[in-house]
């Protein structure tokens, strides 16, 4: 097979894109934390996707991936290989997210979608495993809560919704629907691709 690494800056805007990063897949699963009132929930996906398009350059890289949605992404000056990649590639997609929710209790001040820093830039020569983060946070609203299924439906401030799993040790009957979450999502910018092997 003949890999080739690509790191990417994949830009979160936490209003409009963030939480939906979030909801790839099934509702991610919140366990309790150190920190009372606090949950979190973290997981790598891998999926496979097509080049949509590609601009060599302003490095910017669309992908169709197999769950339907699109994806922008920017890719860093500093990396080689963008040039390998061409319209209708089918490549592999690694994600490392991760999600915290803490309670804000009434009167808490809200807070509006806010960089967070997570890590130092991956260097040129690490392996394909490496990875910087970084991600957004802000106050969100429990939209609705599913008690059987204990899935709870939170709403981001741009109005989308979406979905996370309340593990068996988090006291959901203390949530109800209105209650404040600051949410912290983050998610690699460091992406590996794999041009995946041709079928011959």
């Amino acid at each position: 097979m003949n890999i080739r690494p690509v790191v990417v800056a994949a830009a979160v805007a936490f209003s409009s894109t963030a939480l939906a990063q979030a909801q790839r897949g099934p509702p991610v699963e919140m366990k309790p934390s150190a920190t009372p009132g606090k949950a979190t929930a973290s997981r790598s996906m891998r999926l496979t996707a097509t080049v949509y398009s590609i601009d060599p350059g302003s490095r910017i890289l669309v992908l169709q991936h197999d769950m339907g949605g699109v994806e922008t992404m920017k890719v860093e000056p500093e990396v080689k290989g963008l040039e390998a990649f061409a319209v209708g590639d089918t490549v592999v997609v690694e994600y490392e997210q991760g999600l915290a929710l803490e309670f804000q209790p009434a009167g808490s001040e809200w807070i509006p979608p806010t960089p967070v820093a997570t890590g130092a830039p991956a260097g040129k020569d690490q392996g394909p495993g490496a990875a910087a983060s970084s991600g957004m946070k802000g106050t969100v609203t429990i939209a609705a809560i599913d008690a059987g299924k204990r899935l709870v439906s939170i709403q981001g401030p741009g109005g989308n919704v979406f979905k996370v799993k309340a593990g068996p040790k988090v006291q959901l009957e203390r949530l109800k629907v209105g209650d404040r979450l600051l949410a912290t999502y983050v998610e690699a910018v460091a992406i590996k691709l794999e041009k995946a092997k041709k079928k011959k």
